[in-house]
């Protein structure tokens, strides 16, 4: 693994369009502490996106992605700068998505703690609206202590099937009963969980998988496939390994099915999204008018 050390300019990215700025709840900003991933030579490197943006285009690496990570010295520092100079009232609208273009629990967090400590600071500042941490890692469990501080965190876990072996026929990634571990983990104690099955791949049965998916404790369920959840339609991951891996990469079936079942049997105990409509779902915390709380969502995030 390649590893490069920077101070970036700014850590918080505004979401002014695309994915992550769609309704019907868009988030305003996405924060990564890292460009690159230490999962993109796992599964996920097949068709994940951020190899095609600029930040990764534009790093200076020789090595392909998932063999190289830039490791944002300074995020925490530039965090706690920008949330301290805003007024009350601006923090009340932030809503981050940690992260869009890499794992903030990826191998090299074990020993960097940026992401940790870019949590410590969120939590000084109990005000913000909303931040989902967004992994497929279970090294997350280590900062769960952490993430019940903040009180608008929400913990998302990647679980984009049921079938470790299909897991391993593609590249791997980590294990899936530890990630099933850390959304029940999580949930019972108190931290807001939700799973985004992102993308769907074929998994071993649909009543098994999304009974497990309605047992596992995560408050809202998430069902994404590369071509609706790509940014593009498909055509990011029409250039992707992942592409050529599998012929019918483009399926979306299996994934209409298990959302529909999904649906069906959640009796409105349990949310459930579809794609962009689903990341970005979650209700504010306050009114953006009067910036009080609000009593639904307050009770929602309990």
């Amino acid at each position: 693994m390649e590893i490069a050390y920077k101070e970036a300019k700014s850590i918080l990215t505004p979401q002014q369009h695309g994915f992550l700025a769609a309704g019907p709840y868009p988030f305003t900003h996405a924060l990564s502490a890292y460009t690159g991933c230490g999962f993109g030579q796992t599964t996920c490197g097949l068709y994940c996106y951020a190899q095609f943006l600029p930040n990764w285009s534009m790093s200076g690496f020789a090595a392909p992605w998932g063999l190289a990570v830039q490791v944002k010295t300074n995020a925490p520092d530039l965090l706690e700068k920008k949330l301290r100079n805003m007024t009350a009232a601006k923090r009340r609208q932030l809503r981050i998505f940690m992260s869009s273009t890499t794992d903030p629990y990826q191998p090299i967090e074990r020993t960097q703690l940026v992401t940790r400590r870019c949590l410590e600071v969120f939590a000084r500042y109990p005000n913000l609206d909303l931040l989902v941490v967004q992994t497929r890692s279970p090294l997350a469990e280590r900062d769960l202590p952490l993430l019940r501080q903040i009180p608008y965190a929400w913990l998302s876990v990647t679980i984009e099937t049921d079938d470790q072996q299909h897991l391993k026929s593609l590249k791997g990634g980590p294990p899936l009963e530890k990630r099933w571990e850390l959304a029940r983990t999580a949930s019972e104690q108190g931290i807001p969980t939700q799973i985004t099955v992102s993308p769907c791949l074929p998994y071993t049965d649909l009543v098994a998988f999304g009974t497990r998916l309605l047992n596992s404790g995560a408050q809202r369920l998430i069902i994404d496939t590369v071509v609706d959840g790509d940014g593009a339609e498909g055509e990011r991951t029409a250039r992707s390994p992942f592409a050529r891996t599998s012929e019918d990469w483009a399926a979306t079936t299996h994934a209409h099915q298990l959302y529909a079942y999904l649906q069906e049997r959640a009796a409105g105990t349990i949310v459930i999204g579809w794609s962009n409509p689903g990341f970005c779902g979650i209700p504010p915390r306050f009114s953006q008018e009067s910036g009080a709380p609000l009593l639904q969502t307050v009770q929602h995030l309990c």
